[in-house]
């Protein structure tokens, strides 16, 4: 009797804690005072075996940082979502935004589902109009909204004109398909880099971690990277 109510109460238990997540991926934080990005959609062919780089993916902060975080995520992955909605603005306002760290974030439709597919063009289709990282968080944190229909487009120009932007523009954008390519390259530079998992982190090109990272965790992860930067640079 004993052991049962044990199982039962940690049953209890645990779809409570998977309710707490739920509420934190759904809810929404745009940024709206991120900076137009620049897009490369006519980027040369890669021969087989050449890595693709690093500015095929979306680009945040300076060049000159001294961190470089890649980030390869899928938009239908629950843990992303989490990450994005919880660790991300943090990440962005306290180390991206000032300088210390360079953010490059790869769409890596991890399952290769359509869904996923048609939601990173959609980022690179706002992100023409200087609105990415607003439609990035929308696009997590409504995955279920958008995700679920056949044709999620008509839902992603209602995110855009949300936002402020063009939708005729937007529009004419996600259904010409001019950045399924490009998307196809970031999923191809993460397994070339070995990603098998969803969100996947790679800092400074050698330290790997995964899974959806609270925002103490990543911030002393970069510190400790600061910290051999600055102990190298006193050598």
């Amino acid at each position: 009797m004993a052991s049962s109510q044990m199982k039962f109460y940690g049953l209890l238990g645990a779809i409570a804690a998977v309710g707490i997540a739920l509420i934190g991926y759904v809810a929404t934080r745009p940024d709206p005072g991120a900076t137009p990005v620049t897009i490369d959609s006519t980027a040369r062919p890669l021969a087989i075996g050449d890595l693709v780089p690093l500015e095929a993916g979306i680009v945040r902060g300076n060049a000159d940082a001294p961190v470089t975080i890649e980030e390869y995520a899928d938009l239908l992955c629950p843990y992303c979502g989490m990450f994005a909605q919880l660790t991300a603005p943090q990440i962005m306002e306290r180390y991206v935004d000032t300088g210390k760290v360079r953010y490059v974030f790869f769409d890596f439709p991890i399952h290769q589902v359509e869904a996923s597919f048609l939601g990173a063009e959609a980022g690179r289709c706002a992100a023409e109009q200087g609105a990415f990282w607003q439609m990035h968080n929308i696009l997590f944190g409504r995955v279920r909204e958008w995700s679920t229909k056949r044709n999620p487009r008509a839902t992603f120009r209602q995110y855009a004109e949300s936002l402020g932007l063009d939708g005729g523009s937007f529009k004419e954008c996600v259904d010409s398909g001019k950045y399924r390519e490009a998307v196809l390259a970031t999923r191809r530079r993460g397994e070339q880099m070995g990603v098998d998992r969803t969100p996947t982190f790679i800092i400074n090109g050698n330290r790997r971690e995964t899974g959806a990272l609270a925002f103490d965790r990543m911030a002393a992860i970069i510190e400790e990277e600061l910290a051999k930067i600055e102990m190298q640079a006193s050598e």
